[in-house]
């Protein structure tokens, strides 16, 4: 046991082995007080870029020059693949990164695939001489290494019978594929340089979803769970009801829109009672959301303004004219358009509670815009909701209550 003088001040010697770039190694010694931080800064990665140029890829939909520089970065790093689920076309990964996944055991990944048959996928990507999809991700799972993956329907391009032998593709590859979510393609106004592409159709969307209850049946009887989902948008656009929690197992893929309406509801239900059966003081709050959550979003406020005495919650579905109308997912929504339109509708509010995921973690809109900013214009309190709706309630009556 080593005794510290009690006249001086404690310190601690480190080493610390360095690989220099050239291969030669040297060891540091470090002396530094016994509550001091190290001392040693990592400098930041640069994210990989993505080499595809896909024509439905959001980031080549956006306004030119208008907006901060991060919402034009196209990442296709499998870094942040492994770390936050995003998304990876594995098109610009060398076999260094291979060997690095190989042997930090980074699984799982997260896999565009958009379609299994290689000239469609090259046609999709933008991009050509790209190495066959089933083969890396077979190399990927001889490794060890699981890829959750998506499909991007595009009309004309991988539906169809290039869509139904995707599904077929990926499917046999199951359990070191755990998850294909299927997604409907987004388009935004802002689409002047790129070639027109349609949408998925009420009738396109409703086969799709007959295939891939197909599908999902067949793979729960073998295996016990589905591997194959739907986005919610595509229910929507089928005007289907969203599926009960069973389909989506462990929601695998929630934060590519798969499931998250589903968890919405559940959660109002799970939650309810929590609510107050009274309020002292009477309170009108405006839930502000986009086309797709509307019909949800109000009828979960009528049921609550039947559960709560004193509450008013009004609903207004905003459009979504900076990106376009055919945007309608809330998490889209521009601060200025959430501004402009609640003035236009003449609600009368106490305060406007706007999506959680809207802002992002500096707490800026899309548009640049703030909740500060937004409070200004409409000249009332901007409170920002929870994922859980009877929590976001619970606190906007906290939050009204205390002003």
């Amino acid at each position: 046991m080593r005794l510290w003088p009690l006249t001086a001040t404690p310190c601690v010697i480190s080493s610390l082995a360095v690989r220099r770039p050239d291969g030669t190694e040297a060891t540091l010694t470090i002396v530094k007080d016994i509550d001091a931080d190290l001392g040693i800064e990592w400098e930041p990665d640069k994210i990989r870029i993505c080499k595809a140029n896909c024509d439905f890829c959001f980031v080549r939909q956006q306004p030119k020059k208008k907006l901060r520089r991060t919402l034009y970065i196209k990442d296709d790093d499998y870094r942040l693949s492994f770390l936050h689920a995003n998304f990876v076309t594995l098109t610009n990964m060398t076999e260094e990164d291979f060997q690095r996944v190989f042997e930090q055991r980074l699984s799982p990944l997260y896999v565009s695939v958009h379609s299994t048959d290689d000239a469609v996928r090259s046609i999709l990507l933008r991009q050509e001489g790209i190495a066959p999809i089933l083969p890396l991700l077979k190399r990927l799972h001889k490794h060890g290494i699981r890829t959750h993956t998506q499909i991007v329907v595009t009309p004309g391009m991988n539906d169809g019978a290039v869509l139904w032998q995707s599904f077929d593709d990926l499917l046999s590859l199951y359990p070191e594929v755990p998850s294909i979510g299927v997604v409907p393609i987004g388009l935004t106004a802002h689409r002047n340089d790129l070639p027109d592409l349609r949408l998925v159709k009420p009738d396109s969307a409703g086969e799709i979803l007959d295939q891939i209850q197909r599908h999902q049946d067949t793979m729960r009887k073998a295996h016990g769970e589905g591997v194959i989902y739907a986005a919610d948008e595509m229910y929507l656009i089928a005007d289907r009801p969203i599926p009960t929690a069973d389909y989506y197992d462990d929601f695998c893929q929630v934060g590519n829109g798969i499931g998250m309406l589903r968890q919405l509801l559940d959660d109002y239900e799970a939650h309810k009672r929590d609510l107050p059966k009274s309020i002292k003081k009477p309170m009108r709050l405006c839930l502000i959301t986009g086309h797709s959550a509307g019909p949800f979003i109000s009828d979960l406020c009528k049921q609550t303004n039947g559960r709560v005495k004193g509450l008013e919650l009004i609903p207004l579905v905003v459009e979504n004219d900076f990106w376009g109308r055919t945007v309608t997912v809330s998490g889209l929504l521009a601060g200025g358009d959430m501004a402009t339109q609640f003035l236009q509708s003449g609600t009368k509010a106490d305060a406007v509670v706007i999506p959680p995921e809207c802002l992002n973690t500096d707490g800026l809109f899309l548009d640049d815009e703030t909740v500060e900013s937004i409070s200004e214009r409409i000249s009332l309190p901007v409170i920002p909701s929870e994922y859980d709706f009877v929590e976001t309630v619970l606190n906007c009556i906290a939050h009204t209550s205390a002003a």
